[in-house]
């Protein structure tokens, strides 16, 4: 994992190796928000195509539920999808940032890379960056790598 300070504000990138074929990755990826969700995704919409809506609700231990609006700005499936995401909490609290999925075959599978930036400070990027590997990991027990 590595965080780093960017021009438009904090960024985070994770990365796992997941020993399945890229499109198996990619689809599983989007069905972890849209088909086959788990507990802590509580309701989702997909528009999958550039410029396309994806809107999630989130319950997350620990945070108050929240909604989140995706704006596909990227779409080459299956080795990158990109997204703004506007993050609504119930106190009122708006948080937008751009989030990249980038999957590149390296020997015994796919690397899958998941980097967010724009983010106000440190600490919210770190409260996110706590999440994705919990989300890389389920996605690789999703495909069996």
């Amino acid at each position: 994992m590595s965080h780093d300070r960017t021009a438009d504000g904090y960024a985070l990138a994770v990365e796992r190796v997941i020993a399945a074929p890229a499109d198996t990755v990619f689809a599983a990826f989007v069905d972890l928000y849209d088909g086959d969700r788990p507990d802590w995704v509580t309701a989702a919409r997909l528009d999958l195509r550039p410029g396309g809506r994806w809107t999630i609700t989130f319950r997350v231990p620990g945070v108050p539920e929240f909604t989140e609006e995706r704006r596909i700005t990227v779409l080459d499936p299956p080795r990158r999808l990109g997204y703004t995401a506007t993050s609504t909490y119930d106190d009122g609290t708006v948080l937008e940032t751009v989030v990249e999925l980038t999957l590149d075959a390296v020997p015994g599978g796919q690397r899958v890379r998941l980097g967010q930036r724009g983010f106000p400070t440190a600490a919210i990027r770190d409260t996110y960056a706590g999440a994705w590997p919990d989300v890389l990991a389920e996605l690789a027990r999703r495909v069996g790598g």
